[in-house]
């Protein structure tokens, strides 16, 4: 790893910042689609570099600048985000000029973190504050500097872009002390940039998680996906398919506390999913509510979560998700085993149809797992009743081999279209897996 503390992986391309201010980019290479290696750099020294994301199949660099007071804001900090090309570190050629889209937040807040996504011409930033105040959530049109949504809540926890039209907001409504986690759907083509609270904003539906009992507290959420714009190949290259945007698992973390219990729950759910449920409403139908029972039994998987990292958040490509876990023993230490989670229901019948086997019924072999004609069960104190989900997935586990330098010790896994990436955030390594 380098010495800059940021980095994203999005579309095939891994990228760190560097202790000289630069931000060094690699497009992962694959085997089976023919796609060479490819490194290079874009210096970031004119600019108090706070966060960045991009988007390869757009060429597009979104640089987040650290907030600055400016004195004819009162007590708000101003913050600046730049558009440039992924390529050569210049305005983007599509981009306003100059080419900077501005917010401005409370000035009282020590430290933001932030969640920066691009799907199409919309860049949506999430200003997460850790204290007392409110977070805010804009979402601007890069390409024309217009600002599209622009929400101000507590309420406010986790975005992710559904489609170019469809934010999910990830939030918790306390009602007659029953604490219930939902999940927003805001039509961005309704919106008009002005500031709004979530509980005011006219959303497109709501989608209820089950009830939690009065005495939990809720923490947050969090939304892991692989971003909208899948990696495009280049017009030279021979590439002969990559990963259909329209199929996407999101995995949803809701934190709740119950006394001094901290506990986490993952919701496995396609976007999809979500998706055909709010397009079949009636134009005239917002603001709608779907119930838990009328969405998630059938098209969820609802559990406790398994291991996964809190910081390295792209453990989710396409419709898999990975998890590095603790295996058995061998001579020499533990083995650290991967799981591949895969949700494509396709990919699924398809393997059905050659005869492919839950290997976990077989001696020595627990590589396959089969999900797909069962439910998962959660009995826990946090939530009013028992609930039962019943997404189909399906698992594949490998065991990673001893390492020759003991001292590596790979504890988080990542995931994209052609890459396992193994890290180890304490020795600062990667180790990519190529296929």
């Amino acid at each position: 790893m380098l010495r800059g503390g940021l980095w994203e992986l999005y579309g095939g391309v891994l990228a760190q910042s560097d202790s000289d201010l630069t931000l060094r980019f690699r497009r992962l290479p694959s085997q089976i689609r023919g796609i060479e290696e490819h490194v290079w750099s874009v210096s970031t020294s004119d600019v108090d570099l706070r966060d960045f994301t991009m988007d390869p199949a757009q060429d597009l660099l979104v640089l987040i600048a650290r907030p600055r007071q400016h004195h004819a804001l009162g007590t708000r900090l101003e913050t600046a985000v730049h558009l440039r090309s992924l390529t050569t570190g210049n305005r983007h050629p599509l981009a306003p000029d100059p080419p900077i889209l501005q917010h401005s937040v409370d000035a009282g807040v020590m430290e933001f973190s932030f969640v920066v996504q691009v799907c199409e011409d919309r860049v949506a930033v999430h200003f997460m504050s850790h204290e007392a105040v409110p977070s805010d959530l804009v979402v601007w049109n890069w390409k024309t500097g217009r600002k599209e949504l622009n929400i101000h809540s507590h309420d406010l926890r986790a975005i992710s872009f559904l489609s170019n039209r469809y934010m999910l907001v990830g939030g918790f409504d306390d009602r007659d002390r029953i604490t219930e986690p939902r999940l927003y759907v805001i039509d961005l083509t309704k919106c008009d940039g002005q500031p709004v609270t979530l509980e005011d904003v006219n959303y497109r539906c709501a989608f209820t998680y089950p009830q939690c009992v009065p005495w939990v507290t809720p923490l947050g959420f969090q939304i892991r996906a692989d971003p909208m714009s899948p990696w495009v190949p280049p017009a030279s290259s021979d590439v002969p398919f990559f990963v259909d945007r329209d199929l996407r698992l999101l995995v949803i973390t809701m934190y709740v506390a119950i006394g001094q219990e901290l506990v986490s729950f993952d919701l496995f759910v396609l976007s999809r999913a979500l998706l055909s449920l709010a397009e079949g409403l009636a134009p005239e139908n917002d603001r709608h509510n779907f119930s838990w029972k009328d969405w998630g039994p059938e098209n969820t998987r609802l559990m406790e979560s398994p291991p996964h990292s809190q910081i390295w958040v792209c453990f989710v490509f396409g419709a898999k998700f990975v998890s590095l876990v603790h295996g058995g023993f061998e001579l020499g230490g533990r083995v650290r085993t991967l799981e591949v989670w895969d949700f494509n229901a396709i990919g699924m019948q398809k393997e059905r149809c050659q005869g492919v086997m839950d290997t976990t019924e077989v001696e020595g072999h627990p590589d396959i797992e089969w999900h797909d004609c069962d439910y998962s069960l959660v009995q826990h104190s946090v939530f009013l009743e028992d609930i039962d989900t019943s997404l189909p997935y399906r698992v594949v586990r490998r065991d990673l081999p001893l390492q020759e330098q003991h001292w590596l010790r790979f504890a988080e896994a990542l995931c994209s279209e052609d890459n396992i990436i193994l890290v180890d955030a304490r020795h600062r390594n990667f180790r990519l897996l190529t296929f």
